[in-house]
């Protein structure tokens, strides 16, 4: 494995030994998307909410996300992942890959949520609209 510095490393447990610079960008994604995944999935609900305004591709609609509800550990992780940007813009730039990923297995949970309550559409292109959503969802998300 590469590392951020370039040196050659084959150990993957890097971050367990203290060694901050050698994580990988699926652990950030895995560790956000397992702190939004709560017992009341609000972040669920949100998704098939504002499906059909993602969808139309509404101007208006953000997919809100509380910075509260992250574990410590995936605060410093995310904060440490952004050190270096100057502006809260290069925040959300720098984390939009990674949080347009996580939406993106949010709506894979609610799925059958948002198909559950199709009336007037074909569920084969809401499927498809839903596997598409990292394009429509991009840039489209804010920390409340």
């Amino acid at each position: 494995m590469t590392t951020i510095d370039n040196k050659s490393h084959s150990d993957n447990k890097d971050y367990d030994n203290g060694n901050v610079k050698y994580w990988s960008y699926a652990y950030l994604v895995d560790n956000i998307f397992n702190d939004m995944m709560s017992p009341n999935n609000k972040y669920v609900i949100q998704a098939k909410t504002k499906f059909h305004y993602f969808r139309i591709k509404s101007p208006v609609t953000v997919f809100e996300i509380s910075f509260k509800d992250f574990k410590e550990d995936t605060k410093k992780d995310i904060a440490l992942y952004v050190k270096d940007c100057k502006s809260q813009e290069e925040v959300y730039l720098k984390l939009d890959g990674i949080i347009t990923e996580v939406i993106a297995l949010i709506y894979k949970e609610a799925q059958p949520l948002i198909l559950s309550t199709v009336k007037y559409m074909d569920p084969v292109w809401v499927e498809r609209s839903i596997n598409e959503i990292r394009s429509t969802i991009s840039y489209k998300w804010r920390f409340v």
